[in-house]
C-alpha cells in the first residue's frame, strides 16, 4: 500500500515494570521515520518497541503500518491480530486491518472490519469513507452514498468524500448534486484534477459546453499531459463550431495517447481530427 494518509498511533500507552521513556522514544522514532518514508528503519524502531514491551499495541499497529506499505500484508496482518488481540476496542487496528483487506481483495471482511472501528469511534470519518468504498466494490451504491454523507457530516472538508459521493451520484444521474459535490472538492483542493474533469464532463452532457470548455481549461493547466481533457475539450469546441480549436486539441490528444500508450484513443483522435479537419476544409 503506497497511501501514507494512515492512521498512526501515538506514543501513549499502557506500560509496565519497564522504562516507558524508551518504549515511546522508539515508538516515537519509528513514527517520524515512517513519516519520512523510510520504512525498514520505523520497523526497526517499533521492533525494539515491541521488544522493551510486548504488550504495547500502538507499536504493533504502527509495524503493521510499515509493513502493509511494505508489500508484506501477511506481516501487517499479523500485527493488527496482535494488537487487537491485546485490545479488542482498539479501532485504528480495526480500521487498519481493514486496509490490508482491500488491498488483498477481500472485501466483504474490509467491510466488516471498518464496522468494528466504526463502532468502538463512532466518529470515525475515515472508516465510514473506507467502508463506503468497499460498499461501491460490492455494488451497493446507495449504502456507500450514506456512509459518505457521514463521513461528510464529521469532517466538512473531506474532499475524497465528495468526490466520490459526486462519482455515485453522477451514476444515478443526478448530475445536479453531484456537480454541487464536485464544486465543494474543488473550493477544498481546488487542484483535484478528477473533480475538474468529471465535473467537465457532466457540463457536457447537459449541453453547457462552454462550462465544459472551462473546467478541460482548468484541467490541462493543472497537468498539460492530460490527454482525455484534450479530447474532451475538443468535442465541445466542435460543438461550438470551433474547428480550428478542436483539430489543434485532436493532435495534442493524439499525440499525448501515442505516448503515453493509449493506441486505441489514439487511433479516435485520429479519425476524429481527419473528420474535423475535411468539414474545415472539404465543406
Amino acid at each position: 500500500m503506497t497511501d501514507y494518509n494512515v492512521s498512526i498511533a501515538g506514543t501513549d500507552g499502557n506500560l509496565f515494570d519497564i522504562d516507558p521513556k524508551k518504549v515511546k522514544n522508539y515508538n516515537r522514532q519509528g513514527i517520524e521515520k515512517h513519516s519520512l518514508g523510510d520504512l525498514s528503519g520505523a520497523i526497526a524502531n517499533y521492533d525494539r518497541a515491541i521488544e522493551l514491551n510486548p504488550n504495547y499495541t500502538k507499536a504493533y499497529n504502527n509495524r503493521g503500518l510499515a509493513k502493509g506499505q511494505s508489500g508484506d500484508f501477511a506481516g501487517a496482518m499479523a500485527d493488527y491480530n496482535h494488537a487487537i488481540n491485546l485490545d479488542n476496542n482498539y479501532a485504528k487496528a480495526y480500521y487498519n486491518r481493514g486496509r490490508v483487506r482491500m488491498e488483498t481483495g477481500k472485501i466483504s471482511l474490509a467491510m466488516a472490519d471498518y464496522s468494528w472501528a466504526i463502532k468502538h469511534a463512532p466518529n470515525y470519518a475515515k472508516a465510514y469513507y473506507s467502508r463506503g468504498l468497499a460498499k461501491l466494490e460490492l455494488d451497493s451504491k446507495e449504502e456507500a452514498i450514506l456512509d459518505f454523507d457521514r463521513a461528510i457530516e464529521i469532517d466538512q472538508n473531506y474532499a475524497q468524500a465528495y468526490y466520490q459521493r459526486a462519482n455515485t451520484k453522477c451514476h444515478f444521474g443526478d448530475n445536479t448534486a453531484a456537480i454541487a459535490d464536485y464544486d465543494r472538492t474543488i473550493e477544498i483542493a481546488p487542484k483535484h484534477i478528477k473533480s475538474i474533469y468529471n465535473r467537465g464532463n457532466i457540463k457536457c452532457a447537459v449541453g453547457d459546453n462552454a462550462g465544459a470548455i472551462s473546467d478541460y481549461d482548468l484541467a490541462i493547466k493543472i497537468d498539460p499531459n492530460y490527454a482525455k481533457a484534450y479530447y474532451n475539450r475538443a468535442l465541445n469546441k466542435t460543438v461550438l463550431k470551433d474547428k480550428t480549436g478542436a483539430i489543434s486539441d485532436l493532435d495534442r490528444a493524439a499525440n499525448l495517447f501515442h505516448k503515453q500508450g493509449d493506441l486505441d484513443s489514439y487511433q479516435k483522435a485520429i479519425q476524429k481530427q481527419a473528420q474535423e479537419y475535411n468539414i474545415l476544409y472539404n465543406p
